[in-house]
């Protein structure tokens, strides 16, 4: 029988930490033997990065180790975002296929991250195939990761949160089987289960209709249904308290379908981006999506309230997919959310348990996520992905 378990640390000392997450993991759950390990780690644990991967190898007798560093770290029981945090999931799962991978330019003149991820991935997988992905975020540009994985010879899903730490430095870390890489990219693919359902939050309420983008140039959107668009921004944003226009920029956002043809505006089908600059004399506004004349956008609204809506509803669309019990999920939530939004801790994993139940979780707190849409590759932030997995 199929069994993944969870453990969670907040040790400093490695030895300390590693033997307390695979008591918990591993023989609390009785597992006879551990197929995969999946392992996110906070940077209190930077500096000793190379002992804990030594140390899990060592004990588990695994060649099938993935993980990164974050920001936090999450389990079901906890979420960590300061001092020494670990968690660390392992798996006996028979007959399900694997291939645990980090990556990075050992040379200039080397095969680049990119490449080397295209020639690992390339014909693995089936229907049922999932690539949990952590990239650094401080070196790479994800795009370049998104397009690869777009054109990838494969079936695989992808779903991932950008590696990072807490800011103090550009530096990350990624473990694979037999490699600790440092701003690399690194991640689990899994072929086999028999069914994986994700879901994403963005912790927006949209506001108002639909309006079309009747005027652009460049990257410049001027008109939103022929009035100027600043003007419609600063309308919208009048009916918030707003302290000055970088807090409005933060909690409305332009909201666009990721089906225009078929435009939805909650949920799955659509993604938040922020206003990334205004243009005073041509009444303009900017943001990270490519715009294009013709379209349609809508407003989003962000706080901790909605933010709390917003998950409830993604949890329940995932639980009337699948209403059994998951065998386990993995969280990629983005580090400005947790108490960061809510003003308190574990939010997310109280109502995670509060709607699905209690079953194994891992996860991590990083500087954007990725989730595997119709569409494609998709690049969020402010987001939380969950992909819950049925082996």
């Amino acid at each position: 029988m199929n069994r993944v378990g969870v453990g969670v640390s907040r040790e400093s000392n490695p030895e300390a930490a590693v033997a307390e997450v695979l008591n918990s993991a591993i023989k609390e759950e009785n597992l006879p033997q551990v197929h995969w390990v999946m392992i996110f780690f906070t940077p209190d644990h930077f500096v000793h990065a190379g002992r804990l991967h030594e140390l899990i190898r060592e004990q588990t007798k695994c060649e099938c180790i993935a993980g990164c560093s974050g920001m936090g770290v999450i389990s079901g029981e906890d979420e960590i975002t300061q001092g020494p945090g670990l968690v660390l999931m392992a798996g006996f799962t028979k007959g399900l296929r694997l291939k645990a991978l980090a990556k990075y330019q050992e040379l200039e003149n080397s095969a680049g991250v990119t490449q080397q991820l295209r020639e690992a991935l390339e014909g693995f997988g089936d229907e049922n195939s999932l690539f949990f992905f952590f990239p650094d975020v401080y070196q790479h540009q994800p795009h370049n990761f998104i397009n690869m994985f777009n054109y990838l010879k494969s079936s695989l899903s992808v779903y991932g949160g950008g590696s990072c730490n807490d800011g103090s430095k550009e530096t990350s870390i990624q473990f694979g089987p037999s490699i600790v890489t440092l701003n690399g990219a690194g991640g689990l693919a899994m072929a086999g289960m028999t069914e994986f359902v994700a879901g994403v939050t963005q912790s927006c309420a949209t506001l108002g209709e639909p309006m079309f983008v009747t005027e652009i140039k460049d990257d410049l959107i001027l008109s939103l249904d022929g009035k100027p668009a600043l003007e419609v921004f600063t309308e919208v944003a009048k009916e918030f308290d707003f302290k000055d226009m970088e807090e409005a920029a933060q909690q409305l956002l332009p909201s666009f379908p990721l089906d225009p043809e078929k435009p939805v505006f909650t949920g799955e089908g659509a993604m938040a981006r922020h206003v990334t600059g205004v243009d005073v004399n041509s009444q303009g506004i900017t943001t990270s999506q490519i715009v294009h004349q013709g379209g349609v956008v809508s407003f989003a609204y962000r706080n901790h309230k909605s933010a709390e809506i917003d998950i409830r509803a993604m949890l329940t669309r995932l639980k009337n997919k699948n209403s059994k019990t998951p065998d386990f999920g993995v969280y990629f939530n983005c580090s400005s959310r947790g108490e960061a939004l809510y003003g308190r801790s574990n939010v997310d994993t109280q109502i995670i348990r509060e709607i699905l139940g209690d079953f194994p979780l891992i996860g991590f707190y990083g500087g954007y996520e990725m989730a595997q849409m119709t569409q494609g590759v998709q690049l969020y932030t402010y987001t939380g992905v969950l992909v819950l997995v049925y082996l």
